[in-house]
């Protein structure tokens, strides 16, 4: 056994997926260190830019579940950049609302983003981005992880 030898590549698209995930999000990580917060917690402040959200709209529009979904939200709501209040017409709802403190967090992020953007598509190359970006979408809007289907049991 070589300990400088690498591991083999696997043909498995999950772990391929997870591993290209792990390198990106630590890049980005890298370059929004300056404003104190990870890419996912910049990821939640920027999809409630528009408009505040229910926390399925917002977990179902992230790919995430409920769960993860609150346990992320815990530091926001701390820093006060966000908070969850009760739905005007259903109290039991639970919606996210950025707070002025969490809009002017986003804004002072977006430049060091947007320099992560443009070193992503420098390096990996624009048009192949924007290709990796609709594979990616496509991957999420084909219906797979809905499909009901279970793998086949495995035999004694």
């Amino acid at each position: 056994m070589d300990p400088d030898q690498p591991l083999p590549d696997t043909a498995c698209y999950c772990s391929a997926l997870r591993q290209a995930s792990r390198y990106v999000t630590s890049f980005y990580d890298q370059m929004l260190s300056g404003s104190g917060l990870r890419v996912t917690q910049f990821a939640i402040l920027s999809r409630l830019r528009p408009r505040p959200a229910s926390v399925t709209q917002l977990a179902q529009s992230m790919v995430m579940d409920r769960t993860t979904l609150a346990r992320n939200l815990q530091p926001l709501v701390r820093e006060q950049l966000v908070e969850v209040r009760p739905g005007e017409q259903d109290r039991r709802e639970r919606v996210i609302e950025l707070t002025a403190l969490g809009r002017d967090k986003v804004e002072a992020i977006l430049p060091a983003w947007r320099r992560a953007q443009a070193r992503f598509d420098a390096q990996f190359g624009a048009d192949r981005g924007a290709q990796l970006l609709a594979t990616m979408r496509a991957v999420v809007d084909s219906g797979l992880h809905e499909s009901g289907e279970s793998a086949p049991a495995e035999p004694d």
